[in-house]
């Protein structure tokens, strides 16, 4: 008898951990078929955030290109903050960017006033570069103000950094571009080596990815951040043009280059954000006219 309840006493032992065991691997499963759920519908809302994102892209490449005198116009051609645009399951938000300006009349060699086509997005006191080539007749100018399209308050022929300029004539039509500047000093390293993070003072004209020249170097980045009155570059590539790496001390003349070599005149840049519930995509794209 004592043998035969030691018996049942084990079996029964046997059966608990079996039931324990069945127990924990139907857990388990159900953690990862619902695990595979949650996956899945991530990735079909990662997709869908992705493809409202390039979404984005064709509308706001369609309304631009129902205008394409974009340089020409009273006043920047997207003015306004992006607004979300409900789409499908979610949204999708455009930012455009227009990195120069063109002037609206000439300037001759003692002109204190600017007049160009824009203003907009420009700040209200800062540095302009006319024309493209300082070794060629471009020149650094600075504002105190903006009256309209023109900017007033100007002083001709400055030197940015170390960089000197000449006041000189410009045509009408010439390229105005932003200037902003260097914050931290730029080593002579290799091309893809940034010994330090690359920081320019913000500009709202910048655009968020692109190309900058810097006293001749070319330098590429495929995003960046802004805080404390700061743009720092994120996906840095030195040498992109003829020249560099070179070295480059703070403070130093930052201007727009954009894709191809082109004049920035003839460009804008676009950024799309998609959302669909916690999914957020990005999608970018420059088109020229």
């Amino acid at each position: 008898m004592s043998s035969s309840a030691s018996q049942r006493g084990f079996l029964l032992i046997v059966a608990v951990v079996l039931v324990v065991v069945v127990a924990a691997f139907i857990a388990v499963l159900g953690n990862m078929v619902a695990s595979d759920v949650r996956s899945g519908a991530s990735g079909l809302g990662s997709a869908q955030a992705l493809y409202l994102a390039e979404s984005g892209l064709e509308v706001e490449q369609r309304r631009w290109a129902q205008n394409l005198n974009w340089y020409r116009s009273a006043t920047d051609p997207n003015p306004n903050p992006a607004v979300a645009q409900a789409a499908g399951p979610g949204s999708f938000t455009v930012y455009s960017n227009l990195p120069a300006t063109l002037l609206r009349a000439k300037v001759s060699i003692t002109d204190t006033t600017v007049t160009a086509y824009s203003t907009d997005r420009f700040p209200t006191s800062g540095t302009l570069q006319i024309e493209e080539d300082l070794t060629a007749g471009a020149e650094f100018v600075t504002y105190t103000g903006i009256s309209g399209n023109t900017f007033t308050g100007v002083t001709r022929g400055r030197t940015v950094g170390t960089v000197a300029s000449s006041a000189g004539p410009h045509g009408r039509s010439e390229t105005v571009y932003p200037v902003t500047t260097l914050v931290d000093a730029l080593l002579a390293t290799s091309c893809s080596a940034i010994p330090n993070p690359l920081r320019i003072v913000y500009h709202p004209k910048f655009l968020s990815a692109g190309t900058l020249d810097i006293e001749g170097e070319e330098i590429s980045y495929v995003g960046s951040t802004v805080a404390g009155g700061n743009m720092t570059l994120t996906g840095v590539t030195r040498c992109v043009g003829l020249l560099g790496p070179l070295a480059h001390a703070a403070g130093r003349p930052v201007t727009p280059v954009l894709v191809g070599g082109d004049s920035a005149d003839y460009q804008v840049e676009m950024v799309s954000t998609g959302v669909v519930g916690s999914n957020v995509r990005y999608a970018r794209k420059t088109i020229q006219r």
